[in-house]
């Protein structure tokens, strides 16, 4: 259990307040919502806690509280917590295909028992991806429904770019697979009928070290 020190002097203090403080300084959440449950509350008013430990319960969740006094008396506060986390969600509902700009995409926090696994918090590592699925509007993003853009796809004719470090010499080729920009792929070269490993360097040109 974490003790949390109390330095703050004050005279006039709520355990809602106390207690949220010390969640957000424990634990990774940017927000908390607790209300705390019990009788004992005027009490407890009476003086300012030095220290605080979880006695027991859950965080998220209901949880019970041990508010430690310079008095040497203690008290158990029990209290309902809530988490909230931010993720990125759509504006609107999008098709599979679509390639996601940030006009599609905002920051909210949201109650982390609703937050998928795999949800996305920065909208960079969105942007310019390609929805894997059709999703409804609203919808936290997760990992899996981005995917690169395929920049070269199966059957395009690229430009092979072969360099030995002293010379470039250019090519005509087929991509015999689909991928995104500095993936590996397959790519038939025409003119020898031979199928090399290439990588893509951009739109519709790959490249060979030699």
């Amino acid at each position: 259990m974490v003790a949390f020190l109390l330095t703050a002097l004050v005279t006039v203090w709520s355990p809602e307040a106390v207690l949220k403080d010390y969640i957000q300084t424990n634990y990774p959440w940017p927000e908390v919502k607790l209300q705390v449950i019990g009788k004992n509350r005027d009490q407890i008013l009476q003086q300012y806690p030095q220290s605080i430990t979880v006695s027991s319960g859950s965080i998220p969740g209901r949880a019970t509280f041990l508010l430690s006094f310079a008095s040497g008396e203690a008290a158990y506060v029990e209290a309902a917590v809530e988490a909230f986390d931010w993720v990125i969600s759509n504006r609107r509902p999008m098709l599979k295909g679509e390639v996601i700009t940030s006009d599609d995409i905002y920051k909210t926090m949201i109650n982390i028992k609703y937050i998928p696994k795999g949800a996305v918090s920065q909208e960079a590592a969105l942007i310019g991806k390609v929805l894997s699925q059709s999703i409804a509007v609203n919808r936290p993003l997760t990992e899996n429904l981005a995917a690169d853009q395929k920049i070269v796809k199966k059957g395009d004719e690229v430009r092979i770019v072969i360099d030995s470090g002293k010379f470039k010499i250019t090519a005509r080729g087929i991509a015999k697979e689909e991928g995104e920009d500095g993936k590996y792929i397959k790519v038939l070269c025409p003119s020898t009928n031979k199928l090399i490993t290439a990588k893509i360097s951009g739109a519709h040109i790959v490249t060979v070290a030699n």
